[in-house]
């Protein structure tokens, strides 16, 4: 996974999500819908805008996206 970066968005604090966590998001999203990715990932409607938008987030939120989306992979994996 790429390295997050602070945000240069003036006065903004936390980081920007990078490109690969925002585009297994989106994906996610896409495969299972806004709810069901709003409960597997643990996180608020807002929070799933800020991840897809590319909008700053603090480093723990990150952090929990990036680990709830490695356990639906995991999940997802033995299932198929």
């Amino acid at each position: 996974m790429q390295q997050a970066q602070r945000s240069k968005i003036p006065r903004a604090q936390g980081v920007t999500p990078p490109d690969d966590v925002r585009q297994a998001v989106g994906a996610l999203v896409s495969t299972i819908g806004e709810r069901a990715a709003l409960e597997s990932l643990n996180i608020s409607r807002q929070t799933l805008a800020r991840v897809t938008g590319g909008l700053p987030v603090r480093v723990g939120t990150l952090v929990l996206v990036r680990q709830q989306l490695q356990a639906h992979a995991h999940k997802g994996g033995s299932s198929a």
